[in-house]
């Protein structure tokens, strides 16, 4: 019995001890600054055989004052880097982040921090608290979609861009990006067209361009673009008549002579500049 008896009076008088002095007994490392006040008041923020909880932290740091107002009510020198974002946070979510006994520093006593914690308005409203994050090239000013239709939570990169997040007028401007990507061989730099014209947004290559499909450029043809397509903002449209006879007049002489009327489409008729060929060719 004797054993067990000092077993019985060793563990009431630990128990005491732990009671009167938690601080000292259970304990497992020092409090942040901020807390130095509590450092031997364990109760103040744990509750026997319960442990701790948002609740305890809630009494004194209000969610809407975090960043803005110390716990005193002091307000704070407004930092525009700093990110106001708990007052958006769930309300039993103070220890998901945030432990202590770490160390004096308020940064040893943060644990990594989770975008599950925050609200699911708050969440999908990335701006709210990466304002300053924005980057400022071309690409994210002509965005119109929020951040998460891009960027993950978990990594910022990669992202998973796709072209139709842009307004209908950015999407034509692709040089506006892609300039650094744009080729510099005689057909790109002649060509002012946009760049969708031949090319799509889910691959660079192959293009779509095909110049046979209209008109096949055969050794007599390998001229200068601009030669048939004066107005290079739309190579829909091109005239023949910068070698062919010249002028609408001399056209419609010689198309009269053979008993042709309807002359203004050149391609129908002459899919590579013979004279010879119908639209039957």
């Amino acid at each position: 019995m004797k054993p067990l008896f000092v077993f019985i009076a060793a563990a009431v008088i630990l128990a005491v001890l732990a009671i009167a002095y938690p601080d000292v007994l259970l304990s497992p490392g020092k409090l942040t600054k901020g807390h130095t006040t509590i450092n031997n008041d364990c109760l103040a923020c744990h509750t026997p055989f319960r442990g701790i909880t948002s609740v305890q932290c809630l009494s004194c740091h209000k969610q809407s004052d975090i960043g803005g107002k110390t716990v005193a009510g002091t307000i704070l020198k407004k930092n525009t880097s700093k990110v106001l974002f708990h007052k958006g946070l769930d309300d039993n979510s103070c220890i998901e982040c945030h432990t202590d006994h770490k160390g004096t520093l308020p940064s040893q006593a943060v644990k990594p921090f989770r975008h599950t914690s925050l609200s699911p308005q708050l969440r999908n409203d990335c701006i709210t608290c990466h304002k300053e994050q924005k980057p400022g090239d071309v690409l994210h000013q002509l965005a119109i979609e929020k951040c998460a239709e891009c960027h993950q939570t978990t990594s910022w990169k990669p992202a998973t861009f796709d072209h139709k997040k842009f307004t209908a007028l950015s999407g034509k401007q692709c040089v506006s990006c892609h300039k650094a990507d744009q080729p510099a061989d005689d057909m790109h730099r002649q060509s002012q067209a946009s760049c969708g014209t031949c090319h799509g947004t889910t691959r660079w290559k192959p293009a779509t361009f095909n110049h046979s499909r209209y008109f096949r450029l055969d050794s007599d043809h390998r001229v200068n673009c601009k030669t048939c397509h004066t107005d290079h903002g739309n190579y829909k449209k091109y005239t023949c008549y910068n070698c062919h006879e010249h002028s609408l007049s001399n056209i419609a002489d010689k198309h009269r002579e053979e008993g042709i009327y309807n002359f203004q489409n050149c391609m129908k008729c002459h899919r590579n500049g013979k004279a010879e060929e119908t639209d039957d060719d």
